[in-house]
């Protein structure tokens, strides 16, 4: 079929961890990432009646996004459709970009009908506290690492994909400090607070070392699973079901922790250029999301207040 030799096994495979990362690192639900694969196979597959000597990588250009968009408007497509479709290109080729597959993000200056601002959604320091008194309740080896790497996604704001890429040089429990490797392989230093270091320190000292001890010695990589093997998105997935059927809090997800992380610090006293360097972002715009969910903060209380 045309679209198979468009696509091959390789675009098959970068789509499904794209909708992997979706899934586990974001916390979209499965009718989402469903909605991301159909946008994204209906791109392809358009550019590949125009085009059908070119591999995915290829079809990935401004010129292809801006004739999609014309396709879709021939077809009188909605706009608010067609902005969906496109933001799931875009989304699509930063991930890429991030994994460094595509060294220039192309979609950038494509231009699409304006959508309302997108709050990310955060949890009350209550429902963290609930989340992390449910994993206490499992004191078996795995348990207790599960305790300490969504309290360590808390506290530091990390990525799923930083966290299981985490080794043990890039820890420093007598600093109380941690090296995060983020996007484009852009390092940054993260503070720990006391009690979250005394729990990874004898994480690593005593339950690490009975999860890999029939691994060879040069295992780095400080969370891994029941077989002492390096932790899959897969593993954090499965662990992010578990907590939200457990607790009801359905907005759970690795990377409401990081949005959570970011609003609690600023709502704190926290600069946003703190923030933003704690985070790893590479521009404060993307920071900047969240200054309106402190707004929101604000016109709550102000409500409150005012109330008669």
């Amino acid at each position: 079929m045309k679209c198979n030799k468009l696509k091959g096994i390789a675009m098959d495979i970068r789509i499904e961890q794209f909708l992997q990362y979706l899934m586990i690192d974001l916390g979209l639900s499965i009718n989402t990432t469903a909605a991301y694969r159909n946008d994204l196979n209906q791109f392809f597959n358009s550019i590949d009646k125009n085009n059908d000597s070119i591999n995915f990588i290829k079809v990935i250009t401004r010129e292809n996004i801006n004739l999609y968009i014309k396709i879709m408007q021939k077809k009188q497509y909605a706009a608010t459709t067609i902005s969906r479709k496109i933001a799931s290109i875009k989304s699509f080729v930063s991930y890429l970009e991030e994994e460094g597959i595509l060294f220039e993000n192309v979609t950038k200056n494509i231009k699409t009908p304006r959508k309302g601002l997108s709050i990310p959604n955060t949890l009350s320091i209550d429902n963290i506290l609930s989340i992390l008194d449910y994993l206490k309740n499992d004191t078996s080896l795995i348990g207790v690492r599960n305790l300490i790497m969504i309290e360590l996604l808390y506290a530091t704001g990390m990525r799923v994909s930083e966290l299981i890429n985490l080794n043990l040089n890039d820890i420093s429990i007598e600093q109380q400090h941690l090296r995060c490797t983020g996007k484009g392989s852009k390092q940054r230093m993260v503070p720990m607070y006391s009690s979250i270091s005394t729990l990874l320190s004898n994480y690593i000292n005593f339950v690490r070392p009975k999860l890999t001890r029939k691994k060879s010695s040069d295992m780095k990589t400080v969370f891994v699973n029941s077989r002492g093997a390096k932790l899959t998105r897969q593993s954090i997935w499965l662990l992010t079901k578990e907590i939200v059927h457990a607790t009801k809090i359905k907005s759970f997800s690795p990377h409401t922790l990081r949005h959570s992380f970011a609003t609690h610090l600023l709502e704190g006293g926290a600069s946003l250029r703190n923030v933003q360097d704690l985070l790893g972002h590479s521009n404060i715009s993307t920071t900047q999301i969240y200054t309106h969910l402190n707004d929101n903060k604000l016109l709550e209380i102000y409500d409150k207040s005012f109330q008669r």
